[in-house]
């Protein structure tokens, strides 16, 4: 998994829960860069300590985790891409190609999920997720962080989830002024 995940994670503990929450899930950790790839399972041991800690289902800690670096981590380390789309639909329908691509060309074994968007209407895409590592739940707050960055709402409706027994998530978002 892409190092700015775990950074991502630890900016998100810090601004949300404190410090002191950030120091007991990071404990005993190495060093998390972001030029790096790490691997799967400790994401998950972190997100594990971080529900422990905190108290709050996980699936509600990686939604929020997802929204918090949409509209921040994001669109404060990679400005560029989201200057040249003027709206969420616009960024999503290139976040492959632009994103994606570049990570898995330039950071070994980060392996992005795989991503395939169409637009949907004039409003809004439909979203083909696919990842063994199945953050499906992070993705939807990703589209949500974006939309806010956008200063646009999003209602996004889960069709098919892998956590459900499909094969893949596909998602059908749409987007409104805020």
């Amino acid at each position: 998994m892409h190092g700015l995940i775990f950074s991502s994670f630890r900016d998100f503990l810090t601004a949300e829960h404190g410090t002191a929450t950030v120091h007991r899930v990071f404990a005993g950790e190495p060093v998390y860069l972001l030029s790096e790839s790490h691997p799967d399972e400790s994401f998950g041991r972190l997100v594990g300590r971080a529900t422990e800690a905190l108290g709050t289902d996980a699936d509600e800690l990686v939604h929020a985790f997802g929204i918090y670096t949409g509209a921040t981590t994001f669109t404060r380390l990679y400005p560029a891409f989201f200057a040249i789309a003027h709206s969420t639909r616009e960024f999503l329908l290139t976040v492959e190609t632009r994103i994606h691509e570049l990570v898995r060309a330039t950071i070994p074994h980060a392996a992005p999920p795989q991503l395939h968007v169409t637009e949907l209407g004039d409003d809004g895409v439909t979203i083909v997720y696919a990842s063994p590592r199945r953050l499906c739940t992070l993705l939807r707050g990703l589209v949500e962080g974006t939309a806010r960055h956008y200063g646009e709402t999003a209602t996004i409706e889960e069709r098919t989830c892998m956590r459900r027994g499909d094969d893949r998530c596909t998602f059908e978002a749409r987007f409104s002024p805020r």
